[in-house]
């Protein structure tokens, strides 16, 4: 048998690419900053069923997930909670779109109920 623990034609030894270390151990701003994002991301999915909320969750969203991409291109940790803060921002994002086009569509049809009760009453009216 072989001994694969030496390495061959005396090559150093291969190191991890991307290797970060665990949180807090580098940047000790790392917990104040994903519970910042983090805390955008559930607001911004929280209101965005809202009627004006999905607008607000629409702007607060599209901001905060370009903060945590601005985060990752200055060289921050790529961890598990940067992701679910990132795909909590996306879903927050697109259902704010998806609610501020439900609730336009809600108005417009509430609007022309409203309007054709008020022509019907003015049609009676001048009778």
């Amino acid at each position: 048998m072989e001994n694969n623990n030496q390495t061959q034609n005396n090559q150093p030894p291969v190191q991890q690419v991307g290797y970060q270390p665990p949180y807090g151990v580098i940047d000790p701003n790392y917990n104040i900053v994903v519970k910042e994002f983090l805390t955008k991301a559930i607001v911004s999915c929280a209101i965005s069923a809202l009627p004006i909320g999905s607008i607000i969750a629409l702007v607060m969203a599209s901001k905060n997930r370009d903060a945590i991409l601005d985060y990752l291109s200055k060289g921050g940790y790529h961890t598990t909670k940067i992701k679910v803060c990132s795909a909590l921002s996306r879903a927050g994002k697109y259902a704010g779109i998806g609610y501020t086009i439900f609730w336009g569509f809600y108005l417009l049809i509430y609007g022309a109920i409203f309007a054709f009760m008020i022509f019907g009453v003015m049609s009676n009216v001048a009778r």
